[in-house]
């Protein structure tokens, strides 16, 4: 009886031995096929080989009982040594230089061993009992490791995964060390087979998830894992004796060949899946492939500029794309404006008020927009409707309308933490296919990282500006002191002179020296006026009136350019509390910026209109009160996109002789009124600067009331 229950044992044993070989190389196999390229997977691949060749040599062994396995085994035996610390050295320290003592230890002393077994006066069960003594020792060496690490961690949440490890390890190790003993506890050698499988699928899931194991989500998947394969074993064998035949394999290994079918099963889908996709789609692959990459490449570029065009040429140059634009908030919030494009040429700007059910869209789903999902919607909501002008349809055909306008079939919105800061629009012509749930999955992560990348460079120009003040602030105590003296000197001194008594030629040079020195003076005073606080007072003040005061200075000059001034001013316009003398640099700055910009000649008008409270809410002004809005436009030469968005930043200038000043200086006059100061522009068609100050909350009321017809004049006021 005892020899029946041994045999029986020994079976099951080599059965359990065999599939613990083939898991084991399942395993290693699918970190093969699915894992990265790092060190810590290596070393578990080579840790895996090394138990697969123990386990087919011990099961070859226990049938054959040769002296050729039993020498295979041992050697086997011997290795696991070095290649279970050398694993488990690097899973758990990035650097393993706890295990580099043993390490070495081991490298001499398997060494060693592996010679004395290729002679032959190995064959001897003391070397046996050696060999086995030593390789259990290291492992055991190796359970201590993870409690070391264990100790260190802080983390409750890790500590826990390396405990639940540590049990599994050692429940494993002990079980095949006492079932290797004579007697009854053979049977617990099945038992630890068994356990090895289940610790070493879950090393293996946690290499392609996790850096520590994630003991509880892990052990869920393995069980779900065997009980698929029992299900699978059992079906099999069901089928077959209902067909009235006999299973010409057994239950177990169908059980086994269906465990490694499904650990196999989702690596090698993945590959046969890319392989196919690169034989007979390679568009798609490409695609995916640059799609992929794109995310990662563009997570290092801080200028928004390079980051477009590294996107554009990424995916033009792909096939499956033929039109791909970039449009990015302007500063003043009143639209987008074209940073770049691929393919045929989109507007160059695109307004909010215009478009106003396709940002409407865009706050709704801030992720994607797809035409695809509104003419699915005009084409079913359309056949319901009788009229044909529901609400669902004409929202939907205003939407398409403005992608059919920016050349997009998806519009990706790039958002930050608190609003959109661009638009993102692809459209293949080509009509091949649409685009898959994981093509849009991976635009919509370049889109989160584009998205991330523009807050970084608004925050980053931030930091500049501040840095700029403070070298500004410095750099004007020592200019007011060091030049303005000099300055006072040399055009007092050319005052002095009597033009009569120097001649003509010495008149026109003496009026030269006094210019330059006014100009000049009129440099520091910038660099002073942009780096020190404004502290001005202010009273009640007619923003019209200002105007007239302005627009007269600049009489002669507008003559001399034959420009001609239309001034559109609306009549008992509400008083605003500002600074009269700040204001009228501001509008004189704008004037001369917009005569300057037509040296050919052109239109130059100015126009003052109320702005109610609930229109005033695009303007970062407080909602609570309407504003005075002053629009100064032209119809110059305009402002190149790229120019458009750096012209308030200090030291830019697109003149020859400009320093770069007049425009920050005015945003920050304005700005310390509480209101803002606007600009839209585009190359070849003029320019509009838009100031908009806050009424006082009393004035808001009663202008509202004794000027209603300004709300319909506002919504063109630019």
């Amino acid at each position: 009886m005892n020899e029946i229950w041994y045999e029986k044992t020994m079976d099951l044993g080599a059965q359990s031995g065999l599939m613990a070989a083939i898991v084991s190389a399942a395993v290693a196999i699918s970190v093969v096929l699915r894992g990265r390229r790092v060190t810590v997977n290596y070393m578990f691949m080579v840790f895996s080989a090394n138990l697969f060749l123990h386990f087919i040599a011990a099961f070859f062994y226990r049938f054959s009982q040769t002296d050729l396995w039993l020498r295979i085994d041992l050697i086997a035996a011997c290795l696991l040594p070095v290649s279970s610390l050398h694993f488990f050295g690097t899973f758990l320290w990035k650097d393993p230089v706890m295990a580099r003592p043993y390490l070495r230890i081991s490298y001499l002393l398997s060494g060693l061993t592996v010679g004395f077994l290729l002679t032959p006066w190995s064959a001897n069960r003391l070397i046996t009992a050696a060999v086995v003594a030593y390789a259990f020792f290291v492992l055991y060496l190796c359970a201590f490791l993870v409690f070391s690490r264990y100790r260190e961690i802080k983390s409750h949440r890790e500590r826990t995964r390396l405990r639940y490890l540590l049990v599994v390890m050692l429940v494993a190790v002990s079980f095949v060390f006492l079932g290797m003993l004579a007697g009854h506890l053979v049977f617990l050698r099945t038992w630890g087979d068994l356990v090895s499988i289940l610790f070493l699928y879950f090393l293996g899931q946690s290499l392609l998830k996790y850096r520590l194991l994630d003991i509880q989500e892990l052990l869920g998947r393995g069980l779900v894992l065997i009980a698929v394969a029992l299900i699978l074993a059992v079906v099999f064998g069901v089928l077959v004796l209902w067909a009235g035949g006999s299973p010409e394999v057994s239950l177990f290994d169908t059980f086994v060949a269906s465990f490694v079918i499904l650990i196999l099963f989702e690596p090698l889908r993945d590959k046969v899946e890319g392989s196919t996709n690169l034989l007979f789609f390679r568009e798609r692959h490409e695609l995916r492939r640059k799609l992929g990459d794109l995310r990662r490449e563009i997570a290092n570029i801080l200028d928004p500029s390079q980051m477009t065009d590294v996107i554009l040429d990424t995916l033009y140059d792909s096939m499956r794309i033929t039109h791909v634009n970039i449009y990015l908030k302007e500063d003043g919030g009143a639209g987008h404006y074209l940073a770049n494009y691929r393919g045929p040429e989109p507007p160059a700007r695109i307004d909010l008020a215009g478009h106003r059910a396709f940002f409407e869209q865009v706050k709704k789903t801030p992720t994607i927009i797809m035409a695809e999902t509104f003419e699915r919607i005009l084409t079913e909501q359309g056949a319901l409707s009788e009229t044909k002008t529901s609400p669902a349809v004409k929202h939907a055909q205003q939407v398409l309308d403005t992608l059919r306008l920016l050349q997009a079939s998806i519009c990706i919105p790039l958002v930050g933490q608190n609003e959109v800061l661009g638009l993102w629009n692809l459209q293949d012509e080509s009509g091949a296919e649409d685009y898959s749930t994981d093509e849009i999955a991976r635009m919509m992560a370049v889109g989160e990282q584009a998205a991330i990348n523009i807050e970084n460079s608004k925050m980053f120009e931030k930091i500049r500006e501040r840095d700029r003040l403070v070298v500004l602030g410095e750099m004007a105590a020592g200019l007011a002191h060091e030049i303005r003296n000099p300055l006072g000197a040399i055009k007092g001194a050319a005052q002095y002179l009597d033009p009569s008594e120097v001649g003509q030629d010495a008149s026109e040079f003496l009026t030269i020296i006094i210019e330059e020195t006014d100009r000049l003076n009129q440099v520091v005073n910038q660099f002073l006026d942009y780096s020190r606080p404004f502290q001005a007072p202010r009273d009640m003040t007619d923003i019209n009136e200002v105007i007239r005061h302005t627009t007269r200075l600049i009489t002669a000059d507008l003559a001399d350019k034959k420009i001609p001034l239309s001034l559109d001013l609306q009549e008992d316009l509400a008083r605003v509390p500002a600074n009269a003398q700040q204001l009228t640099q501001v509008l004189l700055n704008l004037l001369q910026n917009s005569m300057e910009a037509m040296p050919e000649g052109g239109k130059l008008s100015v126009r003052t209109r109320l702005r109610p409270p609930e229109l005033g809410r695009g303007v970062r002004i407080r909602p609570t009160t309407g504003s005075v809005e002053v629009r100064v436009k032209d119809t110059g030469r305009g402002i190149e996109a790229p120019a458009l968005q750096k012209i308030f930043v200090p030291f830019f200038t697109t003149k020859e002789r400009g320093t770069g000043l007049g425009l920050p200086i005015s945003q920050r006059i304005i700005q310390h009124h509480g209101g803002e100061l606007r600009v839209r522009s585009e190359a070849g068609k003029g320019t509009v600067f838009t100031i908009a100050l806050p009424l006082p909350p009393e004035s808001s009321t009663a202008a509202e009331e004794e000027h209603p017809q300004s709300t319909s004049a506002a919504n063109d006021s630019g």
